[in-house]
């Protein structure tokens, strides 16, 4: 073990005792802001996100336990790929509108999904709640019909008379 060969670089020897000299507080060039939802960093906004920083496509994975495709998305909100992604990227996505279609398509709550975003508060939803002009029989009614009531089958669909050919 005494036969050993020199190191090809010099490395540096820590102090071996500590001054103010060999305390230095050195700021990291590596740190970077986090962006919050709708504040422009770096060049671009940031789409809205949930309480606990997932964007719309993140929270349906966790919410539906599995992995959902951006077309059924899109598909939901009635609109093209193209427009979807270019969507995704602007700060005000998912709007209101968006989050109802996505709710009545993936049958999800409406005001829990505007309460994850940040559009109400759940004192507004109760309060909207407290002061509507409606009974719970009329609710329960209403969650009734709604159930009971399904989309047309294909075989049962006719073309619209107005419609021109395709």
């Amino acid at each position: 073990m005494a036969n050993r060969t020199p190191l090809s670089q010099k490395w540096e020897s820590p102090p071996k005792t500590v001054t103010p000299v060999s305390i230095m507080a050195t700021q990291s060039d590596l740190r970077q802001l986090v962006p919050k939802p709708g504040m422009r960093v770096y060049g671009v906004w940031m789409p809205r996100t949930d309480e606990n920083g997932r964007q719309l496509k993140a929270l349906l994975d966790y919410l539906l336990d599995g992995e959902n495709d951006a077309k059924d998305i899109y598909d939901a909100l009635g609109i093209s790929s193209s427009t979807y992604y270019r969507r995704i990227k602007e700060n005000d996505y998912p709007n209101a509108e968006e989050l109802r279609r996505v709710a009545d398509r993936f049958a999800l709550s409406y005001p829990d999904l505007q309460i994850q975003f940040g559009l109400m508060s759940r004192q507004e939803v109760w309060s909207y709640i407290e002061s509507a002009p409606f009974t719970m029989t009329a609710v329960q009614e209403a969650v009734q019909t709604k159930q009971t009531t399904r989309p047309p089958k294909l075989s049962e669909m006719k073309p619209r008379a107005d419609a021109p050919p395709l």
